[in-house]
């Protein structure tokens, strides 16, 4: 099992880094996540001045990824979304209406999303059905992505990872080898091609851990245009 130790970064960046050293690792990768989380995978005995001296060297990339999540706009929670009058799915904006005197459910048609009956009565109830009725595009639409993508050829030597979707503050996606895949609810705001991105990274996670030179490259050899789907994705969730 990995070993967490701490380790002050502070004189290079503004962060800690964690160090998670595992009997399986047999290189040295670095990971900058978006709640600004800084993780170091090392091998099990792989000597502190090594650590230190990998850390000197990749500094200034730390703190442009730093800098980087720091500026991004606040990632929308679903409550506020789930109460606007104004939604989006894919990236295209649609209405939504209440209908408290029809019968019950929900109806999407033009652009229109009607709420109706005891879902329109009261702002939870309506908050409710939106956020439940997102969960079932979302669950729809990933779970073919992810059937798609797993396909390719540099995937399908691998099992296929269950998924789960959830709401999630500072992930847009992740991968277990224990739980499987997770993606956030929030992407079916997302336009397509940015959710296809989120899908194919947590992919290439089944063949690199970190976010190394060897995962970049296999990113590069699946989807090379995965940077501008990415500033897509960060511009269209803002």
């Amino acid at each position: 099992m990995a070993q967490q130790l701490p380790f002050d970064f502070s004189t290079l960046t503004p962060a800690k880094v964690e160090v998670l050293r595992s009997a399986k690792r047999r290189t040295i990768a670095l990971e900058v996540h978006p709640n600004l989380r800084v993780i170091l995978r090392a091998p099990v005995r792989c000597p502190e001045a090594v650590i230190r001296t990998f850390l000197r060297s990749r500094a200034e990339w730390v703190t442009q990824q730093l800098a980087h999540f720091r500026a991004l706009p606040p990632r929308p929670t679903l409550a506020p979304i789930a109460l606007a009058s104004r939604q989006r799915l894919l990236g295209v904006a649609f209405e939504i209406r209440l209908m408290p005197d029809a019968s019950t459910g929900l109806q999407y048609d033009s652009g229109v999303l009607s709420v109706n009956g005891r879902h329109a009565r009261d702002t939870a109830a309506t908050a409710r059905a939106l956020i439940e009725w997102y969960r079932q595009q979302a669950r729809t639409l990933f779970e073919s992505l992810v059937d798609a993508w797993h396909a390719h050829p540099r995937f399908a030597r691998y099992e296929r990872p269950s998924l789960k979707i959830r709401a999630m503050r500072s992930r847009w996606g992740s991968l277990s080898t224990r739980s499987g895949m997770t993606l956030n609810l929030l992407l079916i705001h997302a336009p397509l091609s940015a959710i296809e991105y989120v899908v194919v990274h947590e992919l290439c996670h089944l063949r690199y851990r970190g976010h190394g030179r060897e995962f970049y490259g296999l990113m590069d050899s699946v989807l090379p245009d995965w940077r501008a789907r990415k500033l897509l994705l960060e511009a269209s969730t803002g």
